[in-house]
């Protein structure tokens, strides 16, 4: 009983601290000291929050609200059907979903097992899925039926025993299933099987499971696969633990605590098969017991009308969003709701921050645009910007509790002083276990400086006397359009494919609308005709590439611009 007391005064102490220091300075030294992490998994984060906020709504979906009861329920149920199929801890489940509530509880159910969840993009082309499912030797996957099709044609070069197909309005009202099926889902032909199996079939394989399906899970074991370009561009499996997102959620939750108030609403249309989505817009709120509205398919059309019905408090979104925001006619007050505004993905311009921030005032949010900082390896997020700092130019904010940001030298990798401008650095909890089945490339992407093991971002920054880091731009030639990342490298094989290229280079171009958009020089073969390369191409870009990556601009060249020391000039390419 005398425990039991101490620990609850001592948590209503850290609690009060919490809201006063940091409320009051909102700097990274103020911050409390000894955290203690989870020592488990990423289910039991919301198991707490069920048995914390058990009437709270989790989620809404449209028209329906799941409360955190449910939702821990639901979980359990899919973990139970997950090991009716076989599914073991450690195993490999591929989920290739947009953000809807069966996704949800089956990337949980996945950790509650203590398997690891492999996500990717059901936008991805055909071989790229194959690629990914066999990098991770997945058994199981889960699968929208939109995608379905392409699944179907690659299957047979997989490892695969069961394939979970599920429609994006399963948790919609009758009336909205109904519409979806007569206009999109009557055209997906789904062959049940043993192997391929519908949502519901698979759920009623939960009452067959006799047991606890809960595995005990540590902190330090793999929870999740996420696809990342990494230090050479080429898409590779980051290897995320559970410690990584449990920190991440821990940290952001004393660094920027205005944001992540229970009564709080966030906008979750990032989507959870990126780190940014599902760290930042899913397990936090969850850690922090907020509600999130889940929108499988972003429609910059329809903002106005998801601020408005959802009441959302918090938005989060890569900078073209907010472009697309102050295009909107609001009434004067019409914003009051808005809380915070948050940024990542990309490079936010002063000119925006101003304009953005001016925008909120006049339509009645006291928001300001605060800027976070992460990447794929650092599970999303490590960098947040407290609004104390918020408006400074290039900031990025503080790094998370237990983590650091160090600039270096670009070329000799020495530590700069304050102020100077160099590679980002950075180390801390939320760091990535590994590569997938990639030794060479995680020793590469890692760097020891006096003792201490850094991730080498390249990114360039700068670090003020005050701690704050400032983000300029990327050493990267990693393309983010509509905030998808484009890698170079996959669309110049997929453009070397055909028959009438000789040599190619991709590169970004700058645009208004995406933040950038997928360039292509191409250097045709002798005798080869434009008119021909452009129809052999629409051909492979299908097969290879997901929509986003497919070059928007192509242009014909005599021969690629080289360096002094032979390799392609991509700075002199415009």
């Amino acid at each position: 009983m005398l425990e039991f007391t101490y620990n609850k005064l001592k948590k209503a102490i850290r609690t009060l601290d919490m809201h006063l220091e940091r409320g009051k300075y909102g700097y990274i030294e103020k911050l409390p000291k000894g955290f203690d992490y989870p020592e488990g998994g990423l289910y039991d984060i919301v198991y707490e929050s069920s048995c914390k906020w058990p009437r709270s709504a989790a989620i809404t979906y449209y028209s329906t609200d799941i409360t955190y009861k449910e939702l821990i329920k639901k979980i359990d149920r899919v973990a139970r059907a997950l090991k009716n199929l076989g599914v073991k801890k450690g195993d490999r489940v591929t989920v290739c979903m947009p953000n809807t509530p069966e996704e949800v509880y089956m990337f949980y159910a996945i950790n509650e097992i203590g398997a690891v969840a492999n996500m990717i993009h059901p936008l991805s082309s055909e071989k790229e899925i194959e690629d990914y499912v066999n990098q991770a030797d997945s058994k199981v996957m889960l699968v929208i039926d939109i995608t379905y099709p392409k699944v179907e044609n690659i299957i047979k070069n997989t490892n695969l025993e069961h394939v979970i197909v599920v429609p994006a309005t399963r948790s919609m009202d009758f009336v909205v299933r109904a519409a979806y099926y007569f206009t999109k889902g009557r055209k997906n032909h789904i062959k049940k099987s043993q192997q391929i199996l519908t949502w519901g079939k698979f759920l009623s394989g939960a009452s067959k499971y006799i047991g606890n399906p809960h595995a005990r899970v540590n902190a330090s074991d793999p929870a999740v696969i996420l696809y990342s370009g990494g230090t050479t561009g080429k898409p590779k499996g980051v290897v995320l633990t559970n410690l990584n997102f449990n920190a991440q959620a821990l940290g952001a939750k004393y660094l920027v605590p205005e944001l992540l108030k229970t009564r709080y609403s966030m906008l979750t249309f990032l989507p959870n098969f990126h780190a940014f989505g599902l760290g930042v817009c899913m397990h936090i709120p969850f850690y922090c017991g907020m509600r999130i509205v889940l929108i499988p398919q972003f429609n910059a059309k329809k903002l106005k009308s998801y601020i408005n019905k959802y009441k959302i408090n918090i938005l989060v979104g890569v900078p073209t969003v907010f472009e697309y925001l102050m295009k909107i006619k609001f009434k004067k007050k019409e914003l009051r709701r808005i809380k915070g505004v948050v940024s990542g993905g990309d490079v936010v311009s002063q000119s925006l921050k101003h304009d953005v921030n001016k925008f909120l005032k006049e339509h009645g949010s006291k928001a300001i645009l605060q800027n976070g900082y992460g990447l794929t390896e650092a599970a999303g997020g490590m960098i947040f910007s407290p609004a104390s700092v918020a408006g400074g130019p290039d900031v990025i904010g503080f790094p998370l509790p237990d983590s650091e940001a160090l600039i270096v030298d670009m070329e000799t990798g020495k530590p700069l002083k304050t102020g100077k401008d160099g590679e980002l650095l950075v180390r801390g909890l939320t760091i990535m276990k590994e590569y997938l089945n990639n030794p060479d490339e995680t020793k590469a992407t890692f760097t020891t400086i006096n003792n201490k093991k850094y991730l080498k971002t390249g990114d360039i920054g700068y670090i003020d006397e005050r701690g704050v880091v400032h983000f300029k731009g990327r050493l990267k030639r990693m393309i983010i359009t509509n905030g998808y990342n484009v890698y170079p490298t996959n669309v110049e094989e997929a453009t070397l494919k055909s028959k009438y290229v000789s040599r190619c280079a991709c590169i970004g171009v700058p645009d208004k609308l995406r933040g950038e958009i997928v360039k292509v020089f191409i250097v045709l073969k002798k005798n080869a005709s434009e008119r021909a390369c452009k129809k052999d191409l629409n051909n492979i870009y299908k097969k290879y590439l997901a929509k986003y990556e497919i070059p928007r601009a192509v242009q014909y060249i005599d021969d690629l611009p080289k360096t002094k020391l032979g390799k392609i000039d991509y700075k002199s390419l415009t």
